[in-house]
Order: C-alpha cells, then sequence, then structure tokens
C-alpha cells in the first residue's frame, strides 16, 4: 500500500516572486498573495520598491515589509531602485526583471484596463507587456 503525496506544480514554477510596492494601500494585496504562495509552496519574494533617488519612504517601505512578512518564515529581499529622468517605474521593474531570475511578478492595479490603461500610462500594463515572465495583476 503506497501513500500519495499531493504534488504542487506551482511550487516547481514559482520559485522567485518579485512584488513592486508603492506607499499607500494599492500594494497591499499583492503584498498579501505573495506571503500566502510563498508559505505554501516555499517560494522566495524579492520585494522592489522604485522610486526617485532621494524619496523620503524607502524606510517606511522597508519596515512596511519587515511588518507584513513579520513571523511568517518567508524568505525575502527588499530593493530599492533608483528611478533616474530618462526612466519609468515601469521600465525599472522590466530591467529588474531582465537581471534577476523570477518566476512571477504579482502586482496591483488601480481598475484601468484596456486602452483606458494605455491612456493613463499603466505600470501593470507596461509591466505584464515587456516582462520576460508570467505576471499576475490584482485589482
Amino acid at each position: 500500500m503506497s501513500v500519495d503525496e499531493p504534488v504542487y506544480e506551482v511550487s516547481y514554477k514559482f520559485r522567485n516572486i518579485l512584488v513592486p510596492v508603492s506607499p499607500g494601500g494599492r500594494s497591499k494585496d499583492a503584498i498579501s498573495v505573495a506571503l500566502d504562495m510563498a508559505q505554501r509552496y516555499g517560494s522566495r519574494i524579492v520585494f522592489l520598491y522604485v522610486a526617485p533617488p532621494s524619496d523620503p519612504h524607502v524606510e517606511e517601505m522597508r519596515e512596511t515589509i519587515r511588518k507584513a512578512v513579520g513571523r511568517s518564515g518567508v524568505q525575502y529581499t527588499f530593493k530599492f531602485r533608483e528611478l533616474r529622468e530618462d526612466e519609468t517605474v515601469a521600465s525599472e521593474i522590466v530591467k529588474e526583471l531582465s537581471e534577476g531570475e523570477y518566476d512571477l511578478v504579482i502586482m496591483s492595479t488601480r481598475g484601468y484596463y484596456g486602452t483606458t490603461a494605455f491612456l493613463y500610462h499603466s505600470i501593470s500594463m507596461s509591466v505584464a507587456i515587456a516582462a520576460n515572465t508570467s505576471v499576475l495583476i490584482l485589482r
């Protein structure tokens, strides 16, 4: 008699997750979903904050992430990328994707979709189009 253990294919496909974060409430859902996946499937998370060099929210974001992760046991890293004059937040996220070995990006959106998203320069849509990996956009 053999005991069959469940096999979670997702745990092999999404080992390294990138979660772009920003001040305010929009990132909370992405943080929560990423932590849930990491706890269930053993994924590692990189939380990425993109902002101008003198942004006053960097340490606030680092502390927000530290509190959210808490004692979950999830392996994570907090990264800050400086936003240069000739770049956008989306282009910096895509650069991070190309420099790292990510299997999934989890991000929140303001809710724009279709042509409206392009009209309002949606970061999530821009990343989804240019990403070299899977993207999960939460509305």
